[in-house]
């Protein structure tokens, strides 16, 4: 299960996606929209945008990288866009493997890869209506 939503996520069919017999470690992280921004101020909502074809490949091609790596295991990854509030789940990865040790490394591995190389971007608004792109902004040139 790769994929990009635009609404809530479904953490438990994530979670299903991947889950076997075979498997004995289950390992999910939930990213959760948190009221302190990026630089300590109080934040309203975060907004998310994507460049959904290039974001999907290259969320594919992470899953494939920690499937290889360590094998044997399933991936899922889902990335929610749009308006998020406090308390909603932005993104999921669950990664199921035979034991817990390699299920944390591969999990750990997915969401940093994920954060670093798909084109999606996060925008913080704040309390006071401003807003922030974080690590920067959208780049140029990219329209949606």
């Amino acid at each position: 299960m790769i994929a990009i939503c635009d609404e809530a996520i479904d953490v438990q069919a994530a979670c299903r996606a991947v889950r076997t017999d075979g498997f004995g470690s289950l390992v999910v992280f939930q990213g959760v929209v948190r009221g302190t921004g990026a630089r300590g101020q109080p934040v309203r909502e975060l907004y998310y945008e994507t460049y959904r074809e290039i974001a999907l490949a290259e969320m594919e091609a992470i899953a494939d990288e920690v499937r290889a790596r360590w094998m044997p295991c399933a991936v899922a990854i889902v990335h929610r866009i749009g308006t998020l509030h406090i308390a909603e789940v932005s993104v999921v990865v669950a990664i199921a493997t035979p034991h817990r040790a390699p299920g944390f490394e591969a999990c750990a591995y997915a969401i940093e890869q994920l954060k670093r190389r798909a084109a999606i971007w996060k925008q913080e608004r704040y309390a006071d209506g401003s807003t922030s792109w974080l690590d920067g902004a959208v780049p140029s040139g990219v329209r949606f």
